[in-house]
């Protein structure tokens, strides 16, 4: 069985450079040709939202949009909360493309899964 990498995602604007820190990892490992998630909880959900990425970077220079172009590229599925984003009143027409709105009840799934590796921002 292939060792997957699930990345639980729950910094927002307020903690912008250590959420662009950990989709960079996330990346990375995807660009590496590993299998990886994104799970997008709490605040984090509006990384997903249609232009909020653009022009939000680290302190070492690195671009959220690169990010997660990259990630899309690599098909990396980048799962949104549900109850998140319905608090928030978003909804799948808000979304970038490749991103989908899922349940707590996925998250559990891939939490539970021994195929995957599981890592939280």
């Amino acid at each position: 069985m292939a060792q997957k990498f699930l990345f639980i995602m729950s910094k927002g604007f307020e903690k912008a450079g250590g959420a662009v820190r950990a989709m960079q990892l996330a990346n990375l490992m995807a660009q590496a040709g590993h299998p990886v998630e994104i799970f997008l909880i709490d605040d984090s959900i509006h990384w997903a939202q249609i232009g909020v990425a653009e022009g939000i970077r680290a302190a070492t220079g690195e671009h959220m949009k690169e990010m997660l172009d990259g990630l899309l590229a690599a098909k990396a599925p980048i799962h949104v909360c549900k109850a998140c984003a319905d608090k928030r009143l978003i909804g799948p027409d808000d979304l970038i493309e490749g991103a989908v709105i899922s349940p707590a009840t996925k998250l559990v799934e891939l939490m539970a899964d021994p195929a995957y590796k599981v890592f939280t921002f």
